[in-house]
């Protein structure tokens, strides 16, 4: 168990920062969710909240409310990690909500801090396009390739005349995909919730590799001293 309270919203979230956290600080910890259609609460050191959208569910917040109460009185820090999807937008209102509960947060892939501020925008699966293992560069080409392929395509049965390329999140399940064996037990090991992100043949978990050096300050005064 930690002396710290993370909130994410879905169970791939939940996994990166169970295997992150403990690569980096050797900390294992435990998943919590909501559970029983939303009528009871399964605590754990990263809450999965289902969405963002949570916060402002009353039935959710009814049974979360009173523990979000108890750590504020243990003086228990409690961390929102969410993706900032168009980071213009969501941050000010992110911003606004965690100052009323006293919580720190972090908006995924950057928080803000690119100096680019298009870069900012994007979810998990943004950064986790940025530490796949160098080795694997070839995937990601050959699926740039693919899309440059359907961009250039006029389609015949779209409302757009234009075919609309995969979610980033297909992108990651494709990219592990190809490195995973045929079997069905292979296969079920990219899955969001039962991937390994310390494996060095996928991913670059390096804390000083750039695109996680601002995920690591964030974290650093958590976790650093446990």
């Amino acid at each position: 168990m930690s002396n710290v309270q993370i909130f994410v919203e879905g169970v791939a979230d939940q996994k990166f920062f169970q295997d992150l956290i403990n690569e980096w600080y050797g900390i294992k910890l435990t998943k919590g969710k909501f559970a029983e259609k939303n009528t009871k609460i399964e605590l754990g050191d990263i809450f999965d909240m289902g969405g963002k959208d949570s916060f402002e569910d009353p039935i959710k917040m009814n049974f979360l409310d009173p523990i979000i109460e108890t750590l504020q009185f243990e003086e228990i820090p409690m961390l929102v990690i969410f993706d900032a999807d168009i980071y213009s937008t969501n941050h000010p209102i992110i911003d606004k909500f965690c100052a009323n509960r006293g919580f720190q947060y972090f908006l995924l892939p950057y928080n803000g801090t690119h100096p680019e501020p298009d870069k900012n925008d994007g979810d998990l699966e943004t950064l986790l396009q940025e530490i796949i293992c160098a080795d694997n560069q070839i995937i990601f080409d050959c699926w740039q390739a693919y899309e440059k392929c359907l961009t250039d395509q006029e389609s015949k049965t779209t409302i757009s005349g234009k075919f609309t390329l995969p979610a980033r999140k297909t992108k990651i399940y494709a990219y592990l995909e190809a490195l995973a064996g045929e079997s069905k037990k292979q296969k079920a090991k990219i899955k969001e919730e039962n991937r390994d992100y310390r494996n060095p043949k996928h991913w670059n978990l390096d804390p000083n590799h750039p695109p996680l050096k601002p995920l690591k300050e964030f974290l650093d005064p958590y976790f650093s001293a446990q």
